[in-house]
């Protein structure tokens, strides 16, 4: 983080002091920028994917998978992604962080569920690609009048931005928001299994003629807040694949459920 950013926040700690959105303890200048809205005693309540997770969609496990893995979630399924990444479990209080981040409309914390999605970047297979359009998983217009915000497309600015210090100049990251949702359905979260593999049939489509880079040598990331079967991020994936052809698509999302 620049020197000025450095000062913008330390002067904005003094003038408000951040509170940890979980406990509401107040939060240290330093604190505040190492890991927004997030004091360590909560950070260390995060259950974090580990090594031992599907390769396929992300799925985590308590004993060892092999690198191959296809877990009961995506096995015998035609998941139109190479593979997802998640950081964290949802649950406990990550899953209530979230919770009161989309529909508590805390824009505020952006910046914590961007920093906690940086850590996707364990798994090395993101660093094999120098070049990344990062796609958030748009709402339908009814929901974004309603929440006021796309939690998706808030999170991938403040991932891009966190993320570019600890990557460097190996790997490029772009804003591509190329999706628009054109189906209005009951959320995913409120369905069972069978349900969510259905529902999204037809919700997305292209913004616009997508325009892809001239090169072979990239990919797309599609972004969500929370992965569960992945047909979300799937049915992301097969839109633009429909559209143009795409080297590498891959999803991240800072929970799995």
């Amino acid at each position: 983080m620049s020197r000025l950013a450095q000062f913008s926040q330390s002067l904005k700690s003094w003038v408000y002091p951040p509170l940890c959105a979980s406990c509401e303890i107040p939060l240290t200048t330093d604190r505040q920028l190492a890991m927004p809205f997030l004091c360590r005693d909560c950070e260390d309540r995060l259950e974090p994917i580990g090594d031992n997770s599907c390769r396929i969609c992300g799925q985590s496990y308590e004993g060892k998978t092999p690198s191959q893995f296809g877990c009961v979630n995506c096995g015998g399924r035609e998941l139109v992604i190479d593979y997802a990444i998640s950081a964290y479990r949802s649950s406990g209080m990550a899953r209530e962080l979230m919770h009161a981040y989309k529909y508590g409309k805390r824009i505020s914390i952006s910046r914590l569920m961007g920093e906690l999605m940086t850590r996707v970047w364990k798994d090395d297979r993101l660093r094999d690609t120098p070049l990344w359009l990062v796609v958030p998983v748009p709402l339908h217009s009814r929901r974004m009048r309603k929440r006021g915000f796309n939690q998706s497309h808030e999170i991938a600015r403040e991932f891009i931005l966190r993320s570019q210090p600890l990557i460097g100049e190996d790997v490029d990251l772009q804003l591509f928001p190329a999706l628009k949702r054109v189906k209005h359905s009951v959320r995913q979260a409120q369905l069972d299994r069978k349900e969510r593999l259905t529902n999204l049939e037809g919700a997305y489509a292209p913004k616009r003629r997508l325009k892809l880079p001239e090169t072979d040598d990239f990919g797309v990331l599609i972004l969500d807040d929370v992965i569960t079967t992945a047909a979300t991020v799937s049915e992301c994936a097969a839109t633009l694949l429909s559209e143009a052809k795409i080297p590498t698509i891959a999803a991240i999302s800072v929970l799995r459920g």
